[in-house]
């Protein structure tokens, strides 16, 4: 196995008394009134919709004197911020409540329509001032100089840079240029309601073999085996993990110069075993309609005993009844997989970027966008992230968490502190841009009975060969 794919990070240190201690050279937040119980309403708008920066004389601050007032556009891949990405809503408020003079404007889109309208923004010169969009097209917009080149403002501040994990300043890092930030720590895995596995005498699954067993017993007893949003392509999330068990990395970078192909050996038992999940019935019959926000609704119900999704659920679930119920599983492990099977994915996810032109047209309100990322990322924004949103941050934290309070959390922190190693990114953030779409839609296409694993592959050869 190639090693330079491969890391371990150490997110979060673990205490033995009845909270958790995050490790790091952070320091927690000392900041009162940094909760979104405590910060002002933000401002909710249409993707559309992108409204022109202001940089405005203000009202009088407390000594009397006029303040500049900024407005920014922070254009997130969620429809609803405020109830799906609550850890981006908290500290957007924390930050307007510190700076009343500065208005962040939270435009929030589901994720393929951001990824449209960003690309078409960029053509006709309307880009947010602050945005998340996908890694593949965020490459391209730097190369095409539609991003900000945020080197000098991090490099030049030690102890920032200090306080995030390693490589994820590395994550959109072109010819040594900081081009975005990761919004988070993109950790895909399979959750399990425990309740359910001893209702019917099971132990959680580690192997395949085990998965397939549980699955069959599940089945049997009208249970959902693993509730999936097959309707959105996206949720391939687990399903990358596991083709990190067959060689993904092995292969990949042939494949992208020429020399080698998706049909290739190792990926084809890789896609043979999606398609016998789906025989040995491990998905819901509707999965071809199933959207992703219902396959969360069926697991939190308690029709499905696992769901292929991430770590950004850990909060709605610490708040549910079944809290005390759930864990958090990196997937099976294979017997003919391909090189190592304790595999997790704890890599950066898709970044925040900043647009070029407030850089070079407006370079306060470029400067105010700076300190607010120095804020999200710096102590107070980690603290809201970690400690108030039980969010997996990018960065150091110090602080203690409530096990007793918020136990899934504490579970997802002992995954996320275990010896299985990482890929420095993951399998649909390492591959050209223009694929990423297409790689999501061969593993599920092979689920929804669309493709056969074989068909699959061919697809993404056909795919690979229009961007060589």
């Amino acid at each position: 196995m190639k090693k330079r794919y491969w890391k371990k990070v150490m997110v979060l240190g673990l205490t033995v008394s009845s909270a958790f201690l995050f490790a790091g050279c952070g320091k927690g937040n000392e900041a009162a009134g940094t909760t979104a119980e405590q910060s002002s309403a933000a401002n909710q708008a249409t993707a559309e919709a992108s409204p022109k920066s202001k940089t405005e004389e203000g009202s009088a601050g407390n000594d009397g004197a006029a303040e500049k007032a900024y407005k920014f556009v922070f254009a997130e891949h969620v429809a609803n911020v405020e109830e799906q990405a609550p850890q981006v809503y908290a500290v957007v408020q924390a930050y307007m409540k510190e700076h009343p003079n500065v208005t962040i404007e939270l435009q929030g889109t589901a994720s393929d329509d951001q990824i449209r309208n960003i690309k078409m923004a960029a053509q006709n010169g309307s880009l947010p001032e602050l945005f998340w969009m996908e890694q593949g097209g965020a490459v391209e917009m730097a190369n095409a100089g539609y991003l900000a080149d945020l080197s000098k403002e991090i490099n030049s501040d030690q102890a920032f840079m200090d306080g995030f994990l390693p490589g994820m300043l590395d994550s959109l890092k072109i010819d040594g240029k900081i081009y975005g930030i990761p919004c988070e720590l993109q950790s895909n895995g399979i959750w399990l309601n425990k309740a359910l596995f001893d209702q019917y005498g099971l132990e959680l699954p580690v192997t395949y073999e085990d998965f397939i067993h549980c699955a069959e017993v599940f089945r049997s007893n009208d249970i959902i085996p693993m509730a999936q949003g097959a309707k959105d392509t996206f949720t391939a999330w687990a399903f990358e993990n596991m083709h990190c068990r067959y060689g993904f990395f092995d292969h990949i970078d042939d494949i992208i110069a020429g020399t080698d192909q998706w049909q290739n050996d190792d990926y084809l038992k890789f896609y043979n075993r999606l398609a016998d999940m789906r025989d040995k019935g491990v998905f819901p019959d509707n999965v071809t309609t199933m959207s992703y926000d219902q396959s969360v609704e069926a697991f939190m119900g308690g029709k499905a005993a696992m769901l292929n999704s991430g770590v950004w659920d850990t909060k709605k679930f610490d708040q549910s009844d079944l809290a005390g119920s759930i864990y958090y599983w990196w997937g099976p492990t294979f017997s003919d997989g391909i090189g190592n099977q304790n595999v997790s994915m704890k890599a950066p996810a898709h970044p925040y970027c900043v647009s070029a032109k407030v850089q070079k047209e407006d370079p306060e309100l470029y400067a105010v966008i700076v300190d607010f990322l120095k804020f999200y990322y710096g102590e107070q924004g980690t603290g809201i992230i970690a400690r108030d949103n039980q969010s997996i941050p990018v960065t150091k934290y110090d602080g203690e968490i409530d096990k007793e309070k918020y136990p899934v959390f504490a579970r997802v922190m002992e995954k996320m502190n275990d010896d299985w190693e990482s890929p420095a990114a993951c399998p649909d953030m390492y591959i050209p841009g223009q694929l990423i779409n297409q790689y999501r839609e061969s593993m599920i296409g092979v689920i929804n009975g669309i493709y056969t694993p074989e068909e699959a592959l061919s697809y993404m050869d056909e795919q690979q060969s229009t961007i060589q």
